[in-house]
């Protein structure tokens, strides 16, 4: 079968597709992951399936992040040598696959990856979140956007929505593709793809914030239903591929990742599987646990702890590397701020 010619499919697109707009790197890297990756058998059916190429009439920014965030993952283990064994779509729950499957000194890893939708509020709006389930958070709101309507200060209150039930259905959804008969020598990974480090925290939140996911006091009553899933782990790859496009590679080389362990998870999980599964990423698990934010309080320690971690414990190198690009500063305003409930 002759090998499709990738570039001359991805400069048919038009100049809004994200690889035209980004251009450049973005794009001579994303054919390379394509033809790293892919079969030659599947590769034309796949671009169009997953990132509209070259027919973008019908372009969604959601489906093309989540196949995005998928090959990121997929072309970084290909490459890796210490991925051994390393398939795509993998059906180790048949008739269910999973995005990527390796083996690392023995350890066999399963890995499903999600994209998050994250909403952004208005740049000059005062924003409301809850940390988690806060008892008569929606009450106070309330009260809050009640005042606001009637004051002259200009400024426009926000709710915004709390996102722990995508994380559930991630976890779940990733429950349902890992085999049933995991066992000592296997690690089931779920990545979830997110944004800047506010969205990181955020999605932190979902899983440690009060009444949360990963918490003793859970509002989801049967944790069973994400057991399979023992790691979870928080990354930055959704701004690589939105905000930071051009520092991107389509690999994990510059991708911040922070995994958690499951604490609701299966029994049979071992220590030396997680350490090995997990040997073939530049990862935080072991920087992340050990980590004190400077002001050891329960604000900092349940509410903020991400984002602490990247003000104390990254260096300037390691900032500029995980996060290039900045969003530009805005003039102080007192009320323009975030606040949590």
């Amino acid at each position: 079968m002759n090998k499709p010619n990738v570039q001359a499919l991805v400069e048919k697109l038009s100049a809004t597709h994200p690889l035209q707009a980004a251009g450049g790197n973005y794009k001579r890297d994303f054919i390379s992951a394509v033809e790293n990756v892919y079969p030659v058998r599947r590769i034309e059916k796949t671009l169009q399936e997953k990132f509209f190429v070259p027919d973008d009439s019908q372009f969604n920014l959601g489906r093309y992040l989540q196949s995005a965030v998928e090959l990121s993952v997929q072309n970084d283990l290909k490459r890796n040598p210490l991925a051994e064994s390393f398939e795509i779509d993998k059906k180790v729950n048949p008739p269910k696959n999973v995005e990527a499957y390796y083996k690392a000194c023995g350890t066999a890893v399963s890995l499903e990856v999600k994209c998050g939708d994250e909403k952004s509020p208005h740049p000059e709006s005062l924003v409301l979140k809850s940390a988690g389930r806060v008892p008569g958070f929606k009450e106070k709101a309330g009260v809050l956007h009640e005042i606001f309507r009637n004051s002259q200060s200009g400024h426009v209150l926000e709710t915004i929505k709390n996102t722990d039930n995508a994380m559930k259905d991630f976890l779940i959804s990733a429950h349902s593709k890992f085999s049933p008969d995991s066992s000592i020598g296997d690690l089931n990974v779920l990545l979830v793809a997110c944004g800047n480090i506010a969205n990181i925290n955020d999605w932190w939140q979902n899983l440690y914030g009060s009444r949360e996911l990963f918490t003793a006091e859970s509002y989801y009553p049967t944790p069973d239903d994400f057991r399979l899933v023992d790691v979870v782990i928080l990354s930055n790859l959704k701004y690589l591929h939105t905000e930071a496009r051009e520092h991107h590679d389509w690999t994990l080389k510059n991708a911040f990742l922070v995994p958690f362990l499951n604490p609701r998870g299966r029994s049979s999980l071992t220590g030396s599987s997680l350490k090995s599964g997990l040997s073939v990423f530049d990862h935080h698990y072991y920087r992340f646990n050990n980590f004190i934010p400077k002001r050891n309080d329960p604000f900092c320690l349940h509410v903020l702890k991400i984002g602490c971690y990247y003000l104390e414990a990254l260096d300037e190198n390691e900032k500029i590397r995980y996060f290039p690009v900045q969003p530009p500063a805005k003039p102080s305003q007192p009320l323009s701020k975030l606040t949590e409930l």
